[in-house]
């Protein structure tokens, strides 16, 4: 008898529902660093190279993430998502990733690809991660440098993602839509098909949540039926939303974390602060003081103190279309419970477009 083929996504979204109701903190995203090598005016968290010297100035030495990650599985950490800014603008990259693969993690990293080199992919091929993620701005080199401001990076991406091929290490590639790329995204898709990698693409840009002026957010949003338009023509994007359309938008709200975020997952950043998201900047617990077990219960709590979303979105008929979320809600409008124009305008064309299917 044949055993079932294990659909593992749906595997790892089990675990962590399983996580979250028992307040385990089985997802980590380590932000490494916040310098990046390129200058997209959308990206959320980056922070120039600083000159010659300078470059660790203010971040985590390695041997303290290293000791953090330990605590992280002796609570339950069973994932982690290893990012920046550019992790390898990290010159001890290596010095946190190698021994980070001998603690038994389902392990991802996320880079831009430009400082991928043959000797970096060949010395990831002796301890590959579980995935490799990079991010794609463009199809040509013109468009993409246009995003990242910075000649020659497409061309550094793309001997990145070959280096990478070569080793034959768990690659796939995602691109973030800007006003600039958009038109692009279909010859991107074919970038990734023709060397049989997987695909994503997303477009909700956010602000910073370091409180840095984000003038690339406004600048770079595609408008909500342009979006929404490139989420319909999206097969799986657009059956999500059409399965969203058939839930009860009557059902109450779980509360305003509906996701897993200081109840199975958390995100330290280059500065040492535990947070339940990326996009949020709170609690700003520091586990490098109290301990990883200490800061976990901070975020936690933090979650369960939040106050409710306001009745202006619980009673919306769009908001079964709705990412909103309090750190969406912290960015745009101050608060952790107010609605968001730009989201309430990406719901309202969701529920237009799939709504009635």
């Amino acid at each position: 008898m044949t055993a079932p083929a294990l659909d593992y996504s749906s595997l790892v979204r089990a675990l962590l529902r399983r996580a979250a109701e028992d307040r385990q903190p089985a997802h980590g995203t380590f932000e490494l660093t916040a310098r990046c090598n390129l200058a997209c005016r959308m990206c959320y968290i980056r922070r120039a190279p600083a000159g010659p010297g300078r470059e660790a100035e203010a971040e985590i030495p390695a041997a303290a993430w290293l000791d953090l990650a330990r605590q992280a599985v002796d609570g339950g950490m069973v994932f982690l998502l290893v990012t920046g800014g550019e992790i390898l603008a990290r010159r001890d990259f290596f010095e946190i990733y190698e021994p980070l693969t001998r603690l038994g993690l389902v392990l991802a990293l996320y880079t831009n690809g430009t400082l991928v080199t043959r000797d970096v992919a060949a010395r990831l091929a002796q301890a590959p991660p579980s995935r490799i993620e990079i991010t794609l701005y463009g199809a040509t080199a013109h468009t993409a440098e246009a995003v990242t401001g910075v000649p020659g990076s497409q061309a550094a991406c793309l001997r990145g993602i070959e280096a990478l091929l070569e080793r034959g290490l768990p690659l796939g590639l995602k691109t973030t839509l800007t006003r600039r790329n958009a038109g692009e995204l279909e010859a991107m898709r074919r970038m990734a098909r023709d060397r049989g990698l997987p695909f994503s693409a997303s477009w909700l840009l956010s602000r910073r949540p370091d409180g840095a002026p984000s003038p690339g957010a406004d600048d770079c949003r595609l408008p909500a039926d342009e979006g929404v338009g490139l989420e319909a023509a999206d097969r799986a994007s657009a059956d999500e939303w059409i399965e969203a359309a058939l839930k009860d938008a009557a059902a109450p709200a779980q509360g305003n974390f509906y996701c897993r975020a200081g109840r199975a997952a958390f995100v330290i950043d280059a500065a040492g602060r535990m947070n339940a998201c990326s996009l949020l900047p709170r609690p700003a617990a520091r586990p490098l003081e109290s301990g990883f077990a200490a800061a976990w219960r901070s975020v936690c709590a933090f979650v369960d103190a939040a106050p409710p979303a306001s009745p202006v979105c619980g009673d919306c008929g769009a908001r079964a279309f709705c990412g909103r979320c309090p750190a969406w809600s912290l960015l745009e409008t101050g608060t952790l419970t107010e609605p968001v124009p730009y989201l309430c305008g990406i719901a309202r064309a969701r529920r237009e477009r799939f709504g009635t299917r």
